[in-house]
């Protein structure tokens, strides 16, 4: 989907650090750099799937990322079976540890290990990840790329990256080995991937939990919840229906995306927002705003639910350029209507990326949740007295890097959780 060129000015403030820089380029809605995200979650909600390593008094050697990649690659396949025969995988494409994005990083990894099981491995053959070959594979592979801090100090600036990658035995629904390492923090373009960057929410279903707990949490052996290997065939589904929308094939998205929806495990979150994608690309807009209202719903349900709004730069107003922000009271009145039938209360919390003054950013954080309890507030008038709006700035950023970027979009929500409203 087209977008249009902006004018991104970088100056001394909150989310923008203390250099100034502005300068103009194209940009789409995936890389916009004021990006902030509406989450809907519920108290009680499952914990996050990430396993940030435990404290450590002295933290472990960062090598360039090429070394720890190559390391984690080569101790993971070492422990292959050594047979005659040949040993079946396919390639579950990577996900970004804590949030479950697929990122241009990696998508690169995936391609990576392609071609070096091609070229070091030829007792191993790589398949397409197609629900055809994903019945006949052996193994499963699967990893996770995200920021840490290395010492594992909880809320600590994040400095470094943890690779971990996992064989999963299909048939066995066990983990049959399992590696890790960890490299510097340095320029790697972490940005959503496509389909992601264009999606209109945000959130992770109980499979991509599953998939990143089997990977970091795991041991050889360890069991592999249902809620990832059922879905295989649908997931391998999903990737087909992505690449076809990435290809600007609206239709035939449209229609994988619908058999994705119906095969085990496949009523999935990415597959909602991957039919909201391609009913609004096919000018469907009823079926898109049906789709909407039911990611919504998913979002009660789910505990975690990110809606996309594109501010101005340390700001509380939406992008001036209507093509980006038209459909933002839309979703709003969606959204106060759901929450208004559900008879919730809900707590807005304002977060912000790693960038500038803590205190700037706290104002600004919680000015942008004040921001959207008001314009919820006029959408659904009675749903003011269950607002309750804070900012906590970037204590809990997600990416933590000090950037701002469409990297970092997801460290710039709104969150919504469900309170009591005594």
């Amino acid at each position: 989907m087209d977008q249009p060129s902006v004018l991104v000015c970088r100056r001394p403030g909150a989310e923008q650090g203390v250099k100034g820089l502005c300068r103009k380029r194209a940009m789409t809605l995936r890389s916009f750099s004021a990006a902030v995200m509406l989450a809907l979650a519920t108290v009680g909600s499952a914990p996050a799937a990430i396993a940030q390593p435990v404290a450590a008094t002295k933290a472990p050697a960062l090598v360039p990322l090429e070394q720890a990649f190559m390391k984690a690659a080569t101790d993971l396949f070492a422990k292959l079976p050594a047979s005659s025969g040949e040993t079946t995988i396919v390639i579950d494409p990577l996900i970004d540890g804590v949030t479950g994005i697929q990122s241009a990083a990696t998508r690169g990894f995936d391609r990576r290990i392609a071609a070096l099981v091609a070229e070091r491995y030829p007792h191993v053959k790589v398949l397409p990840f197609t629900p055809e070959n994903v019945a006949k594979a052996r193994f499963v592979f699967i990893g996770t790329f995200n920021t840490i801090n290395n010492a594992g100090q909880p809320g600590a600036e994040k400095d470094a990256f943890w690779i971990c990658f996992a064989l999963v035995e299909r048939e066995a629904k066990t983990v049959y080995a399992r590696s890790v390492s960890r490299s510097v923090v340095n320029n790697v373009d972490i940005a959503p991937a496509a389909s992601y960057a264009d999606s209109p929410v945000w959130g992770m279903d109980a499979a991509t939990r599953a998939y990143i707990e089997a990977c970091q949490k795991s041991q050889p052996g360890s069991p592999v919840a249902p809620a990832y290997i059922d879905q295989l065939g649908a997931a391998a589904r999903i990737r087909e229906a992505t690449a076809a929308y990435e290809a600007g094939d609206h239709a035939k998205a449209r229609d994988l995306y619908r058999e994705a929806k119906e095969q085990p495990g496949g009523d999935q979150l990415r597959v909602l927002n991957g039919l909201y994608l391609s009913y609004t690309a096919l000018g469907d807009n009823a079926q898109a705003d049906s789709t909407f209202g039911q990611m919504v719903e998913r979002g009660f349900a789910l505990g975690q639910l990110g809606v996309k709004f594109l501010f101005e730069p340390n700001s509380t107003a939406f992008n001036a350029d209507r093509k980006l922000s038209a459909s933002y009271p839309a979703w709003l009145r969606e959204i106060a209507a759901r929450a208004t039938k559900a008879g919730v209360c809900l707590e807005v919390v304002g977060h912000a990326s790693r960038t500038g003054p803590e205190d700037l950013n706290d104002r600004l954080s919680r000015e942008r949740a004040e921001r959207i309890a008001s314009l919820m507030a006029s959408q659904a008038p009675g749903i003011a007295q269950r607002l309750r709006p804070s900012g906590v700035g970037y204590r809990e950023a997600l990416v933590g890097l000090p950037r701002d970027d469409a990297s970092t979009a997801v460290d710039r929500r709104v969150e919504f959780k469900t309170a009591p409203c005594a």
